[in-house]
């Protein structure tokens, strides 16, 4: 079995097992950064994003990825924000009914990850 297949089959038959724990690991990044433990809290979002492949979330996922995209540049680090965003865009679906303000969101965002880039960028010559 292939990763495409396997993954499928694991989103078919645990995708609900899956959806706890992401649900878990991401309310506990949550937490963590309320609590000013930013390190914490984006190690649980990295882990709850990844445990989101193999979920039955779905489309919601989106709103996670945009929370992490921002710590990730409220610490200073664009270029994973910069990652994030790579990778969420495509998935963004045209037929959701906030489409329009997850891209309007997600542009925010990228203006802002590219300004944080210029600055790095600056900064190191």
């Amino acid at each position: 079995m292939y990763y495409k297949e396997f993954r499928q089959f694991l989103i078919k038959n645990h995708g609900d097992l899956f959806a706890s724990l992401q649900t878990a690991f991401f309310e506990k990044a949550v937490e963590a950064a309320q609590n000013e433990c930013y390190d914490d809290a984006l190690i649980l979002g990295e882990d709850a994003m990844t445990l989101a492949k193999y979920s039955n979330i779905g489309y919601p996922n989106i709103y996670m990825a945009g929370m992490l995209c921002q710590c990730y540049l409220d610490n200073g680090m664009p270029e994973k924000a910069n990652a994030i965003f790579e990778r969420v865009m495509p998935y963004l679906d045209e037929k959701d009914d906030s489409f329009n303000e997850d891209v309007d969101h997600f542009l925010d965002l990228k203006i802002e990850i590219e300004k944080e880039l210029d600055t790095k960028k600056n900064k190191d010559l």
